[in-house]
């Protein structure tokens, strides 16, 4: 058997569990205050299985060597209080011993690792994270679970995880956080986040496929990709408590906000042989006769508060944290991990698929049930809108009952899309443009209730997505196999055309984004606000409406651009450069960010790490400024602004060294992204000169590029979305 965990969980002196989860074949220990007076103690215990209250039981133990025993009841976080001179209240988990291990398929899962596992060998299991993974311990967990199961004494693991982080943080971290630990296998689980950000989807694909992708090339390691689990803040009636509902004021279906996160890494996960753990549904379940009573099922599994990992918010009406799992959940995420590994998949009773077509009265996606079981099958279908998806409508009740190889046909709608150019809006842009929308539904099915993200790709070819570099202000994009020729305005820095053109079956929608490169000249220019030394060099805008967007696409709450415009420009000196602002309108409240991407030219555009550094305007002229993570240090990073008649003039010196760099890019191109908030009378306006939404990756960035004078010919950066 694996080696216990001992952790430093103390409740009251010297009175402490020795180990926080056990096996139920095992014994949980507690070392007992050496001043308890007495050789037996009586005890009780209760119980929370992820069902809901357990078995209880009361007795008494008797002390040896400072230490009592105690038998687990059942798989459950146990409650067990020990009737010393004063009451000692401890809790600890208990989970059964893990299935078979299945050989064959572990080494088919975990083609790199599987041999070290069952050889004995010492073997490392890194779990990098969001807060979900840092506030519980599903990582130690599974590698007790794989250690007892395989035999294997030598495994051990190391949590790299941070509360608010995205999927991106790992990558901006990834020879810090996974190359450092040199682990066998990474266990990676994002989305909470990146989902509640409202980062794009084909973004976060795009991120985990990289760490796939450089954890097996860089590392050696094999890679699990766990799903985003349940967020079940919302209304629940309590029945049985007057009628009277929790706090909360979320629509039913935000519990499964993240479920198209989740379903979309399946294809991800099928494309790169890396194993899915189904941690959603490991976290829902069976759920009940709708969504309130499915969240009230999962009330076992969350905690009354993030750091009370042992305690469930069964014990307090719904009431504490609803988005972090408690031990219990983490265990039931450990063994959907070792599921994934080590054992055969689960059988289905039904398949679902689904496809997109245009019609009459616009876009329908057409779902299919069909029964792959002996048995027969009923339920009812439902399909929910969701923030990154949009409105849908289902036509017909949605009630299926099905023989053996029997299916049945629901027809969906988009009701927010009823022509082509409806598709340029968000989030139609976002999530049916693309060509491959997952809908967002549960089925109904004896008595319990299931949570489906569902595939449904057009029938009709779509323009393809991506990134390109053009000299000329003109483009070829590619719609199936035809080449379809765009142009643009010579003179323009930037701008939006949309893509629109009928194909047979349909119409093929996008949306054609370009930036003119910056300059960056050389030049060693000091922060003392002359403006004047700034002659000559050449300057970008920032603030056209098409540079407002935020994660719901163009989002203008400006009375009229001229409350806030700007203009930037820089200058590449010997230990760092220097970026100059030029604002017009009221921006003393205002705040900003620029990221910088010094890869080679061929990365820039694609995921991988990248640097930033932040500043306000202080009210006393000052620039405050401040680097992000990813920079060891920023010795020299500095601002200085001042005020003028409408608007400001900022400059800011930016070392080399928060780029990890002694000088700028040997190829003269930097790749960046400057965001500007806006704080105005009528609210908050995103201006970006490059990118197109939450700025959590590096994939829309613009370039700047080191320039022999300012009228030199640059390049625009292309994309199609």
């Amino acid at each position: 058997m694996a080696a216990m965990v001992v952790s430093a969980h103390l409740v009251a002196g010297e009175t402490r569990m020795l180990s926080e989860h056990v096996f139920t074949d095992t014994q949980a220990e507690v070392a007992v205050n050496a001043g308890a007076g007495t050789n037996d103690v009586r005890y009780s215990i209760r119980t929370i299985t992820s069902s809901g209250w357990g078995p209880e039981t009361a007795g008494t133990a008797t002390i040896k060597e400072g230490k009592i025993g105690i038998t687990p009841l059942a798989e459950a976080i146990h409650i067990l209080r020990l009737e010393l001179p004063q009451p000692v209240e401890l809790r600890f988990l208990a989970m059964s011993p893990p299935p078979e291990l299945d050989e064959t398929l572990l080494r088919d899962r975990l083609p790199l690792s599987a041999a070290a596992i069952l050889d004995g060998e010492p073997f490392r299991i890194l779990a990098t994270g969001d807060s979900v993974t840092w506030s519980g311990d599903y990582l130690g967990m599974f590698a007790a679970m794989l250690g007892r199961a395989s035999g294997n004494k030598g495994v051990t693991n190391v949590n790299r995880s941070y509360p608010g982080r995205s999927v991106d943080g790992s990558i901006r971290n990834f020879k810090a956080d996974l190359a450092a630990t040199s682990p066998n296998l990474v266990l990676l689980m994002y989305g909470l986040n990146d989902q509640g950000a409202g980062c794009a989807m084909d973004g976060y694909l795009e991120q985990y496929e990289w760490l796939a992708v450089h954890a097996k090339a860089d590392l050696g390691a094999d890679i699990v990709f766990m799903q985003p689990t349940p967020h079940i803040d919302i209304p629940i009636v309590a029945r049985n408590q007057g009628g009277a509902k929790t706090d909360a004021s979320n629509p039913p279906e935000f519990a499964f906000r993240t479920i198209g996160f989740a379903e979309a890494l399946r294809p991800l996960a099928s494309k790169l042989n890396v194993p899915l753990a189904e941690t959603f549904s490991a976290i829902w379940r069976t759920g009940g006769p709708d969504i309130e009573a499915s969240a009230k099922a999962m009330w076992p599994v969350y905690p009354r508060e993030f750091s009370r990992q042992y305690s469930s918010i069964l014990e307090s009406g719904g009431q504490g944290d609803t988005i972090h799992p408690n031990a219990l959940g983490h265990l039931l995420m450990a063994q959907a991990i070792y599921d994934a590994v080590a054992r055969p998949p689960a059988k289905k009773n039904l398949d679902i698929s689904g496809v997109s077509r245009w019609t009459k009265r616009g876009i329908e996606s057409r779902v299919q049930i069909k029964n792959i079981s002996t048995a027969p099958v009923s339920g009812k279908l439902s399909v929910y809108s969701r923030f990154e998806c949009g409105p849908v409508a289902l036509d017909g009740s949605g009630d299926f009952s099905l023989g053996k190889e029997e299916s049945a046909t629901f027809v969906v709608t988009w009701p927010e899309v009823k022509e082509p150019r409806d598709l340029l809006r968000f989030p139609a842009i976002a999530s049916l443009a693309p060509g491959n929308p997952i809908l967002s539904a549960t089925i109904l099915s004896a008595g319990g209730t299931r949570v489906l993200g569902i595939p449904c790709p057009f029938e009709t070819a779509t323009f393809a997505r991506g990134r390109r570099i053009v000299e000329k202000p003109e483009v070829d994009v590619v719609l199936g196999k035809e080449n379809v020729h765009v142009g643009f305005p010579k003179d323009s820095e930037g701008g939006r055309i949309p893509l629109l053109k009928e194909v047979p079956g349909g119409w093929a929608v996008a949306e054609l984004a370009y930036c003119r490169y910056a300059r960056a000249l050389k030049g060693e220019l000091p922060l003392d606000g002359d403006e004047a030394k700034w002659k000559g060099f050449s300057w970008a805008s920032i603030g056209e409406p098409f540079q407002c967007r935020w994660t719901r696409g163009q989002d203008d709450k400006r009375k009229t651009p001229e409350e806030c415009l700007l203009k930037w420009s820089c200058a590449a000196g010997k230990n760092g450069f220097t970026i100059a602002i030029m604002a017009a309108g009221s921006v003393g409240s205002d705040s900003f960010t620029l990221f910088f991407d010094p890869r080679a030219p061929g990365l820039l555009g694609t995921p991988g790490p990248y640097y930033w550094a932040s500043g306000n305007l202080a009210k006393d002229g000052d620039l405050k400024m401040g680097k992000g993570e990813t920079s060891k240090s920023a010795e020299g990073l500095k601002g200085a602004w001042r005020a003028k008649e409408n608007g400001a003039f900022l400059e800011i010196f930016i070392p080399y060294e928060l780029m990890d760099r002694t000088a700028w890019p040997e190829s003269g191109d930097l790749g960046i992204s400057i965001w500007w908030a806006h704080n105005g009378p009528l609210g908050g306006t995103h201006l970006q000169w490059s990118e197109d939404g939450h700025p959590w990756n590096t994939r829309w960035y613009g370039v700047a590029r080191l320039a022999a004078s300012p009228d030199q010919p640059m390049p625009w950066v292309v994309r199609v979305k």
